[in-house]
């Protein structure tokens, strides 16, 4: 079978970038490793060289999912004006996830009601998740100058656009999202020249 330091970082990467496609399309259930062995085209000991555990390729799973979250934001905010723009790029990056036909909703959301009150390690990673977000927007908010319970919201209106946008497939929710945000920020003194609609 082989151990985990025989494979290198490519082949890891690649067995996880399966796995990922696997848990979206069938939740961590499905993470069977022969199946994502079929999925990222590995020999199934590679699989389990790799992770050993069903809970192992999970773990590997919203740990990618959370860097991607944190890039992908990252880029989103590339360009903005200032600190409220940039809290309504969040939304906007959110809006642009949702419009991917693959995407079936939050995985943290969807690992932690999965199995969070049975894996310690899938609700710490959802809490990690979700602390990152609200910490974000924190900061985001401070440099806007905005109330930490607006931040508080925010956060929120991320929460729940992800669950909405999952039930419903739809982008909607991200732009009622968005609004509810601009307006809320728009009860505070705004810069000179923000648009936030």
């Amino acid at each position: 079978m082989g151990t985990a330091a025989e494979h290198g970082p490519q082949e890891r990467a690649r067995i996880v970038d399966a796995a990922e496609r696997v848990f979206t399309a069938e939740g961590a259930t499905g993470l069977d490793a022969d199946v994502v062995a079929i999925a990222g085209d590995a020999d199934v000991s590679t699989v389990r060289a790799l992770f050993p555990e069903r809970i192992d390729i999970v773990v590997a799973v919203l740990r990618h999912r959370h860097e991607q979250w944190t890039t992908d934001l990252a880029r989103a905010a590339v360009g903005t004006a200032d600190a409220r723009d940039e809290i309504l790029s969040v939304f906007a990056h959110l809006e642009t996830t949702f419009r991917d036909e693959a995407w079936t909703g939050c995985a943290f959301i969807n690992g932690y009601g999965e199995l969070g009150r049975t894996e310690p390690r899938v609700a710490a990673l959802a809490h990690e998740h979700l602390r990152g977000i609200e910490a974000h927007l924190h900061v985001l908010a401070r440099r806007a100058g905005l109330p930490t319970a607006v931040a508080d919201a925010l956060s929120l209106l991320v929460a729940g656009a992800k669950v909405e946008a999952a039930i419903h497939r739809t982008t909607q929710p991200a732009r009622s999202a968005r609004l509810a945000a601009a307006t809320l920020m728009g009860a505070y003194a705004t810069t000179r020249g923000t648009d936030f609609i």
